[in-house]
């Protein structure tokens, strides 16, 4: 199921650290990447995105501390769970692709922003060329 609903949160600057990732600012720059939707099919209390189908992002609306689950480079995320305490190994996913990253204060919007940006671009490269070339003839 596809919505055009945006998640409720509060706001807050791309720049700052924040307990909660805002979900108007991540909503709003998910659903603008080519072919980008969403769902709830773990419940409410989960929006999880997607492109042509496949999923680049898993967020926990309702967990304290609310978390964001993100397919990233596997070097690159041994890396990043060794510099930030608040990134592990992705929660109900694989360990060695993903990242779960829980907003206690220490990663900032911006940074988390540029981490959709890494999961998006991974999730699109391994879409069979068909599903590439349509994406961009559509976006």
């Amino acid at each position: 199921m596809t919505t055009s609903d945006s998640p409720s949160g509060p706001a807050t600057s791309a720049g700052s650290t924040s307990e909660v990732l805002p979900s108007d600012i991540l909503h709003d720059y998910c659903m603008a990447k080519p072919g980008a939707t969403f769902d709830h099919v773990f419940g409410p209390q989960t929006t999880v995105y997607r492109v042509m189908n496949k999923v680049f992002l898993l967020v926990g609306q309702d967990a304290r501390p609310q978390y964001a689950t993100f397919s990233y480079d596997p070097e690159e995320s041994l890396l990043l769970r060794e510099t930030y305490e608040s990134v592990v190994p992705g929660y109900y996913a694989n360990k060695r692709l993903c990242n779960t990253v829980y907003y206690t204060g220490e990663v900032s919007v911006e940074q988390s922003l540029e981490w959709v940006d890494a999961s998006y671009d991974i999730v699109v490269a391994k879409l069979p060329r068909k599903l590439r070339d349509q994406l961009h003839a559509d976006g």
